[in-house]
């Protein structure tokens, strides 16, 4: 004969339970969850069989996984024992015996996505598989999702790598010229995941930059502002040059390479040059240094407080037009600016022209012109 299950209420004003939901409230037991299929979920594996596996997720009755749905891309069939947690997959809410019918392999996407985010919490370094570069940086393969890593956080030899390739000939057939690299295993970090947009961002640079942040303090504790050192190229960029100066990142910026105006940075310098620097800065807490190239050479403005007196006329090639007026180079590495209401005409870049000095502030590196004023003491000669 079935005995009615005894069900225990606490009832602290010793009041009656007046409907089923209070029932249920203060029940020793609870429903069983509902399930949907397509449904993931997590459950304890209570018994191993030939070619089955029973898990309790807290239904009505155990959930079955039958041996076609136990191999996932993990292995974790092989490894299987009592007592395990798994993730699995609701494939139908009951079948011919009444079990719910349960899939490990359908829930290795939900699984991946898992491991990933305890992967990003826990900040455990992760191996992925290069796929493709592309403008921004490389694509990889993450456990069977995509993620990716931005050209400022791979490691110093790959972003070395990357410049000199897209600087040989652009980005265009850059993974024509980088195979060595393409389906190769990188040890890199999660850095930024988000789920809803498929979005996983990982890191080369954070792992190397760990270990090599004593040695980097090491290095810049031996040296001073003024040394002179010899560093490789290791990319050009439109503001400047980032090199590399024996494990030290430092950057010339594009007004420390030369007294004299830059005009294509790209044609002048290439990644992998050697360049002779002063050291003008040192950040220790960011670990970098501050490079200069023309201050290894002399000032061209600092002999010229003699040359140059406000009243005489000079010679010079026009060497850029702006839409406020127009430089004119009067020897390497100093140019004087003839202001739009100083001319008395179009100037084209290469032109020849004679000008008057109007006014020269060599500290400042500023030397002002005047065709105009030339003109007028022609007329009122």
């Amino acid at each position: 004969m079935l005995q009615k299950a005894k069900i225990t209420i606490e009832n602290k004003t010793s009041k009656p339970a007046n409907s089923m939901e209070e029932l249920l409230k203060y029940s020793s037991f609870s429903l069983p969850k509902p399930f949907l299929p397509g449904q993931t979920v997590e459950g304890i594996v209570v018994l191993m069989g030939g070619k089955e596996v029973m898990v309790d997720v807290g239904a009505k009755s155990e959930g079955v996984i039958s041996d076609s749905e136990l191999e996932d891309e993990f292995g974790t069939s092989k490894t299987l024992k009592v007592g395990d947690k798994v993730l699995a997959t609701v494939v139908k809410t009951e079948d011919k015996r009444g079990y719910l019918v349960l899939s490990l392999k359908r829930a290795a996407k939900e699984q991946r996505w898992r491991t990933l985010f305890d992967n990003f919490t826990n900040k455990t370094p992760i191996e992925v598989k290069v796929i493709e570069y592309n403008k921004g940086g490389i694509l990889v393969d993450v456990t069977g999702l995509r993620g990716f890593v931005p050209i400022s956080h791979l490691s110093k030899a790959h972003f070395m790598q990357f410049n000199k390739a897209s600087a040989d000939g652009g980005l265009t057939d850059i993974n024509k010229k980088l195979p060595q690299i393409l389906s190769e295993m990188l040890k890199v970090r999660i850095i930024e995941i988000e789920r809803s947009q498929n979005r996983i961002v990982l890191s080369e640079k954070i792992l190397e930059s760990a270990k090599l942040e004593k040695a980097v303090k090491e290095k810049l504790a031996k040296l001073k502002v003024e040394d002179i050192l010899v560093c490789n190229i290791i990319a050009v960029l439109p503001f400047g040059l980032l090199a590399d100066c024996g494990g030290v990142d430092g950057l010339i910026h594009i007004s420390e390479i030369s007294w004299e105006k830059i005009t294509n940075i790209d044609s002048d310098f290439k990644v992998g040059d050697s360049v002779k620097v002063k050291i003008i800065s040192i950040d220790e807490k960011e670990g970098k240094l501050g490079l200069s190239i023309k201050r290894l050479k002399d000032n061209p403005w600092g002999s010229t407080s003699k040359k140059y007196v406000v009243g005489t006329l000079i010679k010079g090639k026009v060497s850029k037009i702006m839409p406020f007026g127009a430089f004119v180079e009067i020897e390497p590495g100093i140019e004087g600016l003839i202001h739009v209401s100083e001319t008395v005409g179009p100037l084209n870049v290469g032109e020849d022209v004679k000008a008057m000095i109007v006014s020269f502030d060599p500290q400042n590196q500023k030397l002002a012109l005047s065709i105009r004023k030339i003109e007028e003491a022609k007329i009122y000669k």
